[in-house]
């Protein structure tokens, strides 16, 4: 056991010089062209001080963009030339499709919003009309675009509202399906659920029929315009949690209230993660970052004794108009408070912190190893860079470079290429550069160049077999030691 303990230190040890993934070096993202896009949960929906000048002028503009939104946040952590475009309330038509694309215009059942046939600027939840898509601001030169979208389409203010009640427990109802709509249900899901007898509420159906292909639209689009971006789209966190009970629910008249059956939580998890799937699975298919929020919000849902989103407070209407600090949900039936539903600063601050982190990793420059010899072969990865571009690969130190060799980047600006540490190469820590020749974006990370290296970068075979060499070199001392005491 000695000797099979002292083999697998060698190894281990021997594999010390491999490196995982870096991300950039600080100071090479700054200025990069950065445009954020999407709706309320990019906008920052319920924080304050809202910004009466972004995405356009007008006091109030309607976006409710708060200038501590998550697209600001990482703006200023990663030194980033923001365009924020994010605007409460938006579609995935508000967003903008490719020129010329149009869809059949759903059935949609109460409360759920029609959606319109083509792309179309938003009309902001203050009456303004936008005076553009957001999609306008994307051109060749944006390097970095975040989004989140789909919620809207989905109708999910509208779908929650449609889910408050009153009370909980035998023969109670959601109060505006019953009592508005008609529609004589003991909970959410009998209304929304897939094979619902109600014409055009399935949101199942919705989704996957009319939701997703306006999706995939607004995935197009934003690729056409911004064909040198690195694109992230960030996934919405989760609201209620999988497995609720009817302990949770408290009166909407309370602060942060939760007033939802377990059974109606339950549905709006379900059908969130439904959305965030769908959201997913569109961003694999264009070659985007998808920035999944879901597990780390698993513990800080409405439910949990640390919520990151805000609760529903709300009160059912009977004037023309809500109170400051509300808005007319359900053709104005019930006046929601502003940000309900929506991630507090603790949300906002977990936003930020997973949306830097993928953005700063997406552009880099990596050796798979972190020493080698001159002579050694090491592979380099890189991402980041304009698709189809050559990037020259260097090193650095001391005032003098070497060119070491170049690689072209794929659909995604993204590489991988072998070099050969050159007999010229100085015994010291090198900086290894990688240069887009059309972008001229540039990032790096340390190789050290040693008398004595460490493995090849292509060498995993060979750090195996070497590994297995030494533990049976063990392994054989170890018996003819054996066999001498015997002799003895």
């Amino acid at each position: 056991m000695r000797i099979a303990a002292a083999s697998l230190a060698i190894v281990v040890a021997l594999g010390a010089g491999v490196t995982a993934a870096s991300a950039a070096s600080p100071g090479e993202l700054d200025g990069l062209e950065y445009v954020a896009l999407g709706d309320s949960y990019s906008a920052g929906f319920g924080l304050t001080p809202y910004s009466s000048t972004s995405p356009f002028a007008g006091d109030p503009n309607g976006c409710y963009q708060a200038d501590a939104n998550y697209p600001h946040n990482v703006a200023s952590a990663l030194s980033l030339d923001l365009t924020d475009q994010t605007c409460s309330g938006a579609i995935s038509a508000n967003l903008g499709y490719p020129s010329g694309t149009s869809f059949p215009i759903p059935v949609s059942a109460d409360p759920l919003p029609e959606l319109p046939a083509t792309d179309q600027v938003q009309v902001t939840l203050s009456g303004l009309t936008a005076p553009e898509l957001q999609n306008a601001a994307l051109s060749a030169d944006t390097d970095i675009v975040t989004f989140a979208i789909g919620g809207n389409d989905l109708g999910f203010a509208n779908i929650a509202t449609a889910c408050i009640r009153d009370e909980v427990g035998a023969d109670t109802h959601p109060l505006y399906l019953y009592y508005d709509v008609g529609a004589d249900v003991e909970n959410c899901a009998q209304y929304f659920g897939s094979g619902s007898s109600y014409l055009g509420a399935d949101l199942f159906a919705r989704l996957s029929g009319d939701v997703e292909p306006r999706l995939a639209a607004t995935f197009d689009a934003i690729k056409q315009l911004a064909p040198n971006a690195q694109v992230f789209v960030v996934g919405y966190p989760q609201i209620a949690p999988a497995n609720a009970t009817d302990a949770c629910f408290s009166s909407m008249s309370n602060d942060n209230a939760v007033p939802f059956s377990g059974v109606d939580l339950e549905f709006i998890h379900t059908v969130e993660s439904a959305l965030d799937d769908t959201l997913q699975t569109q961003a694999e298919a264009h070659g985007f970052h998808f920035v999944s929020t879901w597990s780390s919000t698993t513990d800080n849902t409405l439910c949990s004794s640390d919520p990151w989103i805000a609760g529903l407070t709300a009160y059912v209407n009977f004037e023309s108009s809500c109170d400051d600090g509300y808005l007319p949900q359900a053709d104005g039936y019930v006046c929601v408070k502003l940000g309900a539903l929506h991630p507090n600063e603790e949300g906002v601050a977990n936003l930020t912190s997973i949306a830097s982190a993928a953005i700063h990793s997406a552009f880099h420059v990596t050796p798979s190893v972190s020493e080698a010899k001159r002579g050694d072969t090491v592979t380099v990865t890189g991402g980041g860079f304009h698709p189809g571009e050559t990037v020259r690969l260097e090193l650095r130190l001391g005032g003098v470079t070497l060119v070491v060799g170049s690689a072209v980047a794929d659909a995604s600006g993204s590489f991988t290429a072998t070099v050969t540490i050159p007999a010229s190469a100085a015994i010291g820590t090198h900086a290894l550069h990688g240069v887009g020749a059309e972008s001229g974006r540039s990032f790096s990370s340390t190789l050290s160049v040693t008398h004595v290296g460490a493995l090849a970068a292509t060498g995993s075979d060979a750090f195996v077999a070497l590994g297995l060499a030494v533990a049976l070199l063990l392994l054989g001392v170890s018996a003819a030691a054996i066999a001498r005491r015997r002799t003895r």
